[in-house]
């Protein structure tokens, strides 16, 4: 743990002071996938204009966008930016649609609870292999961010921005770097088939190529698994609580919450 402290802190250090003889840098990977849920609080033209504001941070990016709201985002492409389009029938949960008969969550917000949003945030690990397996880049380094992240940051466009490019040459060698919002090493009384566990943040990961791999099988293998047994899908931060109780895999995690702490502390 020490060793990837002092590496962390270096890093930080040449961010600050000589960027520029660093290399690429991370990729930020994400993702925007239409007409998945309704959300009465964040209007489709809300959430673009959110977008935007990542989109315009000059750091390495690749974005995956559902190819009928394509021509939303082309302007983005540049240098810094990478736009791939997608069918987001190509998801493999897809193919479990139908099958999912017991799908039923408890939450408030149903509208915005649905299942073909379950299977976005589900594959917010494949998008990431899926950009490493690219890597456009040579990035040693990817982070997954939420499009609209923003939301969370109470900030001017220019401070974010600020805070974006800080994580650029932060690095974690062996584990997968992931904020927490409750102690994920205790045992909540909820059903984390059906009730939202708050233990990972659950719009920003990252670190090595290999550890994010690994995170997108264990995803993957865990999705399927209660896919066909439980024949429903919750929240992804439901599957990284049961995968991080197999045997408290390997997250470096960090305190956080939806504000500003959720990428300052990363």
């Amino acid at each position: 743990m020490l060793d990837i402290r002092i590496k962390h802190i270096i890093l930080v250090y040449m961010s600050d002071n000589n960027a520029s003889d660093a290399g690429p840098g991370a990729t930020i990977v994400s993702a925007f996938m239409a007409n998945i849920n309704y959300r009465a609080d964040r209007s489709y033209d809300k959430y673009v204009m959110l977008a935007r504001q990542l989109l315009k941070v000059p750091m390495n990016k690749v974005i995956f966008v559902d190819k009928s709201v394509l021509h939303h985002f082309t302007e983005f492409t540049n240098e810094y930016t990478t736009i791939i389009p997608f069918v987001k029938e190509a998801n493999y949960l897809y193919d479990y649609k139908d099958k999912l008969e017991n799908f039923k969550l408890n939450t408030k917000n149903p509208a915005k609870d649905t299942i073909e949003y379950m299977f976005t945030m589900c594959y917010k690990t494949e998008f990431v292999r899926k950009a490493i397996q690219l890597n456009n880049y040579n990035a040693s380094q990817f982070i997954w961010l939420d499009l609209g992240i923003k939301h969370m940051m109470d900030i001017s466009e220019a401070e974010f921005a600020k805070k974006i490019l800080r994580l650029r040459y932060l690095e974690y060698p062996i584990h997968v770097r992931i904020g927490t919002i409750w102690n994920p090493d205790y045992n909540y009384d909820i059903d984390l088939y059906k009730d939202i566990c708050w233990c990972f943040a659950g719009s920003i990961f990252g670190g090595n190529i290999k550890s994010l791999l690994e995170f997108a099988d264990l995803t993957k293998e865990t999705s399927l698994k209660i896919m066909n047994e439980k024949k429903s899908l919750m929240w992804e931060i439901n599957v990284w609580k049961l995968i991080y109780n197999m045997d408290r895999w390997k997250f470096l995690f960090y305190p956080c919450s939806h504000d500003n702490s959720i990428v300052d502390n990363y």
